[in-house]
Order: structure tokens, then C-alpha cells, then sequence
């Protein structure tokens, strides 16, 4: 008969009970930090420095359209050359397939053989 005993685990006191592991006290953490985010408002000064220019826009939206065309069309050659694989994978699987049935047809006639042959010795053998 086996008896099992559950002990409580000891607590470290010096830290509070829901902040005792290291995932709730991040959780905490991150929770405060958004709460101290929306609490104070942020205040944007507009400063005339000639060394700042500002955020410049570098990539016209027709650049993004002619680098996303090319995602595409590579997108679609490599959908291709998947399709081509996986066409060549059934052909491979076919051939296997056919190959081991051979070779089942084959281990059957081996043996058949074998007994045949078993039995011939064994006729002989009486004849002598």
C-alpha cells in the first residue's frame, strides 16, 4: 500500500504572495509601466534646431507596390516548384510501392522454391 504525503512548499515572506514567481512579478511590472504610460500626458515641444530634420519619407508607396509584385511572383514560382516536388514525391512513392510488391511476390516464390527443392533433395536422397 503506498501513501503519499503533500508538503507545502516554504514561502519567502520577504516578498509579497502574488509577486513570488518571476513571470507574475514581470506581468506586475508591465501592467504598472502602461498604467504610469496612461496617467501622464506627454508634451511634444516643437524646437527650431537646424540639425534636426525630421522623420523624411524615403520609400515613395510605389516602391512598396514593385517590391510587393516580386514577393508575389517569387511567391508563385516557389509555389510551383513545391507543386513539381510534391508531384515527383508521388511518382518516387508509386515506384516504392511497386518495388516492395515485387519484391513480396518474389520472397514467396523464393521460399516456394526452397521447399521444392527441400522436398527433391530429400527424394533423391531415398533413391540413392
Amino acid at each position: 500500500m503506498d501513501i503519499f504525503v503533500i508538503k507545502p512548499k516554504r514561502t519567502d515572506s520577504t516578498r509579497p504572495k502574488n509577486f513570488q514567481s518571476p513571470a507574475a512579478a514581470a506581468a506586475a511590472s508591465v501592467t504598472a509601466a502602461y498604467a504610469l504610460a496612461k496617467s501622464e500626458k506627454l508634451e511634444f515641444i516643437e524646437t527650431d534646431d537646424s540639425n534636426f530634420e525630421g522623420v523624411r519619407e524615403n520609400n515613395p508607396v510605389q516602391d512598396f507596390s514593385i517590391e510587393i509584385n516580386a514577393i508575389r511572383e517569387e511567391n508563385k514560382v516557389l509555389e510551383l516548384s513545391v507543386a513539381e516536388v510534391k508531384a515527383e514525391n508521388s511518382r518516387v512513392r508509386e515506384k516504392i510501392d511497386d518495388i516492395n510488391g515485387t519484391y513480396a511476390e518474389l520472397s514467396k516464390e523464393l521460399y516456394s522454391v526452397q521447399g521444392q527443392l527441400a522436398v527433391e533433395r530429400s527424394r533423391c536422397s531415398k533413391l540413392e
